[in-house]
Formats: C-alpha cells, sequence, structure tokens
C-alpha cells in the first residue's frame, strides 16, 4: 500500500467531486456513511472508512481530497 499525503477527514465537498452529484445527494450519502459506521453527527468520516463503504480503493478516493 502507498503512502498517501493528503488529509485524512472526508467531506460533503469531496464527495460532490466524486460522485459528480449535487450538495444534498451527497449530503444524504454521507449521514448513510455516519449511520452506518454508528457516528454521531459532529464525528467526522475518514477517507478509509468512505472507501470501505463506497467499495473504492483509498488510492483511487486519495486525488479527489483537495487540500
Amino acid at each position: 500500500m502507498q503512502k498517501i499525503d493528503n488529509r485524512l477527514f472526508f467531506y460533503t465537498s469531496d464527495l460532490m467531486r466524486l460522485s459528480g452529484k449535487c450538495e444534498r445527494s451527497c449530503r444524504r450519502t454521507m449521514k448513510k456513511m455516519r449511520d452506518f459506521f454508528k457516528l454521531e453527527s459532529y464525528q467526522e468520516l475518514t477517507m478509509y472508512q468512505v472507501s470501505e463503504f463506497l467499495r473504492i480503493p483509498v488510492e483511487h478516493i486519495a486525488p479527489y481530497l483537495k487540500c
């Protein structure tokens, strides 16, 4: 596994860039992910959790994270 020099946390805007969907749709998806991982609304999702939920390798998600 390669070392990835990006930030760890994943935001709605990152999901918008990754999926090409609107903000509202991405917010719903983020809520589904938080529910899946049993996170509170104030807790952040990591790119590893997003990778697991969407079944996309982390290496493919990392370029969409804007620093």
